[in-house]
Formats: C-alpha cells, sequence, structure tokens
C-alpha cells in the first residue's frame, strides 16, 4: 500500500492501515544485518517522518493522540539521526562542489570533506552499537503500533473527513505565516521552520492525492521540490555555524573562506527558488484550500472504485 489513504474508507480505518504500512517497513529496515546498516537507518527515519506527518493529520480530531504520537516518531527519529546528520553534511558540501563545478576548482572542498569525515568516524564511535540504538527505535514504532490499534475516531465519515481536514488547514496556515517570516528575516531559523511546513504539507498531498490524482499530485511535487532545497538550504546553514565555531578543525584560513563564501552565495540562489515555489503552493487562503480539499474528499467518497470488479 502506498503512502496514501482510501478516500472511500472510514477515516480513522484508512489512516490506521497507511500508518501501520509505514510501521511494518521502518520495523524491516531496523531488523535487517549490519551490512547496508547506514541506508536502513536513513530509510526508517523517512518512515518515521511519514508517520509523524500522518498523525498530524489529527490535530483536530483527536489532539492527545496526535501529541503524543508526534512526539514519540520524532524522539524515535532522534535516537538514529546521530551518524545520519553527519551524513548530511557531507552529502551537501558534495552539491555545494558539484553547483560550482566548472566554475570554480579548488582543492579547499577536499580539505573540508576530509574534517567532516573524521567527524563522522567520531560520531560512529560514539553512538554505541547499531543493534541498542535500533532496537530502541524498534520499541516506539511497536508501542506506536498498540496505540494505532485502538484508534477511533468516534464521528460519522463526514465529521471525521471535516476534522481531518481541518489538520491539514492548520499546517498550511502555519506554513503562510512561516513564509511571511522568512522573507522578512531571511534567518535560516525561519527558512528551516519553513521547510517543516512545506515538508508535512507535501506529505499531506501525498496523503490525499487519491482525491485527485491529476490535480494534487503536481501539487505535491512541488512541495517536494521546495522541501528538498530548504533541506539543503539547512545543511548548508549547519555547516556553515559548524566551521565557523571550530575553524581549526577545517584546515587553513584560506580554504575555509573559499566554502563558506560559495555556501552563502547558493544558499542565496536556493531561499529565493524555494520562497518562489512556496509563494505559488501557499497562494490561496487558508480556509478556501481546505474547502476545497473538502468538497474533492466528498466526490471522491461517492465515486465508484476503479480497482472494484466489474459488474456481471
Amino acid at each position: 500500500m502506498a503512502y496514501r489513504i482510501d478516500p472511500r474508507a472510514p477515516v480513522d480505518i484508512a489512516l490506521r492501515r497507511t500508518a501501520q504500512k509505514q510501521i511494518d517497513k521502518a520495523v524491516r529496515d531496523l531488523s535487517g544485518g549490519d551490512e547496508g546498516r547506514h541506508e536502513a537507518v536513513h530509510e526508517a527515519r523517512k518512515r518515521l517522518k511519514k508517520l509523524r506527518g500522518l498523525v498530524r493529520l489529527l490535530r483536530e480530531a483527536d489532539p492527545s493522540f496526535a501529541g503524543a504520537e508526534n512526539a514519540r516518531y520524532r524522539e524515535a527519529g532522534r535516537t538514529l539521526s546521530g551518524v545520519r546528520d553527519r551524513t548530511a553534511l557531507i552529502e551537501a558540501l558534495d552539491g555545494l562542489e558539484g553547483r560550482f563545478a566548472g566554475e570554480v576548482d579548488s582543492p579547499s572542498f577536499a580539505v573540508v570533506r576530509t574534517a567532516l569525515e573524521l567527524k563522522r568516524e567520531a560520531a560512529v564511535e560514539a553512538q554505541g552499537s547499531a543493534r541498542d540504538v535500533a532496537a530502541e527505535a524498534l520499541g516506539s514504532l511497536e508501542a506506536g503500533r498498540s496505540r494505532l490499534d485502538a484508534l477511533a475516531l468516534g464521528q460519522g465519515r463526514r465529521r471525521n473527513r471535516v476534522r481531518v481536514v481541518a489538520g491539514v488547514e492548520a499546517n498550511y496556515r502555519r506554513a503562510r505565516r512561516d513564509l511571511a517570516a522568512a522573507r522578512a528575516s531571511n534567518r535560516a531559523e525561519d527558512f528551516h521552520d519553513l521547510r517543516k511546513r512545506i515538508k508535512y504539507l507535501g506529505m499531506h498531498l501525498k496523503l490525499l492525492e487519491g482525491l485527485w490524482p491529476a490535480a494534487l499530485a503536481p501539487l505535491r511535487e512541488e512541495a517536494d521540490r521546495a522541501a528538498e532545497a530548504l533541506g539543503r538550504d539547512h545543511d548548508y546553514a549547519v555547516l556553515h555555524a559548524e566551521m565557523l565555531a571550530d575553524p581549526r578543525s577545517f584546515g587553513a584560513r584560506a580554504d575555509l573562506d573559499v566554502v563558506l563564501a560559495l555556501l552563502d552565495r547558493h544558499q542565496a540562489e536556493l531561499r529565493a527558488e524555494a520562497a518562489e515555489t512556496c509563494g505559488r503552493l501557499l497562494s490561496d487562503k487558508p480556509g478556501a484550500f481546505a474547502a476545497r480539499i473538502a468538497r474533492l474528499w466528498q466526490l471522491a467518497a461517492k465515486a465508484p472504485d476503479p480497482a472494484a470488479p466489474a459488474a456481471p
């Protein structure tokens, strides 16, 4: 089953099925052997983020469930984040070098990359046993599964749809505020907040894509692209701060200055690109956006199931 809810099913059942599928996949990722461990952890973290996006749909329908389960999956993700965060910085540096390939040919990238690899090795040693780290996350996933088994919204189908759409609207409304704040301040913290909202918007559009795939899939793709640009901007901000906090560990100051200057330049490009895309994605008023989703859901719930066998 894809990361998508069935618009014809009762809301709590549809959400429960989709969430349980993500839990099953994350458990498989974390239950393998040591071979490919880093990639498995990366995949499991993506599943946990998808679970957070899903439970946040229930902010208005079941606030206590949404708050507790969002916190559960957030903490599970943090137990897996140490080495992956270090790898993300190396990937960000490689992306920066690729952006300026043919324009800037500098040994500074290799110097900084070596420093980042040493820091990642230290993070691997500090993290401890990969099995112990995975075991903690697996325990959280099983506890989350138990809570999901008991999820029941207790309202009629139409009322439950309205309450879930209210969760979509709450994230959308906050995204508009965060976009305005990021444009006004140009601060890394504000762009990071915007990135989280756009990431959740993309997840919500993916979950609801079955309402009207031809219309919602392109919006989700744009949200994913904007979130990716903002994610790279965040990696650059973290790398920038780390290099300034401990410049000696990154080699000669001349090498540091080259990379810092290119970081600033590419960050400006990424922010401009993301702000323009987000402005288009968030151009509707929150109430109008939510009303459209609610109407599409109502229509999809009444439509015949294309996967159902044909009548004789």
